[in-house]
């Protein structure tokens, strides 16, 4: 396979190229994104594109959008027809996992579309989002949408042990007698209140969240007001917890 490049800061007319391309694709099979080129041209005025090429030309592109200080959406990507199952959207996708590590993105969710693309992205690591009560459906259009965390996460577990933050995937008053559906166990680095790993999950913000030392409740509350490094659409971010009050 020819040597390709990925660039972030692609030229006006690499993308006409693409338009081209797009423009060919719909004349010649009717699919393709060129039915949300205004997208992607924003996508370009925003710096939110990236571009792969062989040989000076462009043959993949990826747009995104950043939603939060650690949060990512890729938004579109495409790989020109006559250059798919080469690998070429992989090495776009990975170059773009590096680019959001670099700007301390921890998480990046999409929603597949078509859905012929779902086996491409689960190769590359997407996840399902979890299957919570339908008023907090993670998409209310029904559509598919998967995840990836970013970097290293602290996983669940059965039971609590020590220092412990709970997830329940309903609001308080429906989750107070109820056991947590999400349990992490709590390790932090020596002489800090920094986590060796972050807690990376979905979360709706009005779901039950609670923080527990050694079984004693520190604070329980909905995600919205537990006042650590939550998103408030769709994850909560945990990497930093202050001391535990006397």
């Amino acid at each position: 396979m020819q040597a390709s490049t990925v660039s972030f800061s692609p030229t006006s007319q690499e993308i006409d190229q693409i338009e081209q391309w797009l423009t060919n694709e719909r004349n010649e099979t009717g699919e393709g994104f060129l039915c949300n080129w205004r997208v992607i041209k924003s996508a370009f005025d925003e710096n939110e594109i990236a571009i792969i090429l062989i040989d000076g030309e462009p043959v993949g592109f990826v747009t995104w959008h950043i939603f939060s200080e650690r949060c990512a959406e890729i938004v579109i990507a495409e790989v020109k027809p006559s250059h798919r199952n080469m690998g070429l959207g992989k090495s776009l996708v990975n170059a773009l996992f590096e680019y959001f590590r670099k700007k301390n993105i921890v998480v990046v969710s999409l929603e597949c579309s078509p859905e012929s693309s779902e086996p491409i992205w689960r190769k590359l690591g997407f996840v399902d989002f979890p299957d919570p009560p339908e008023k907090y459906n993670f998409d209310p259009y029904g559509n598919r949408n998967l995840y990836r965390v970013l970097v290293p996460s602290l996983q669940t577990s059965q039971a609590g042990v020590g220092e412990t933050i709970e997830l329940w995937n309903d609001e308080p008053y429906v989750a107070h007698s109820s056991s947590p559906n999400y349990i992490w166990n709590l390790e932090f680095k020596e002489g800090s209140r920094e986590m060796v790993k972050p807690i990376v999950h979905p979360s709706h913000y009005d779901w039950r969240m609670r923080w527990c030392d050694n079984g004693k409740v520190v604070k329980d509350s909905k995600v919205k007001h537990f006042g650590s490094d939550i998103d408030f659409r769709r994850f909560i971010i945990v990497s930093e917890l202050p001391q535990i009050p006397e």
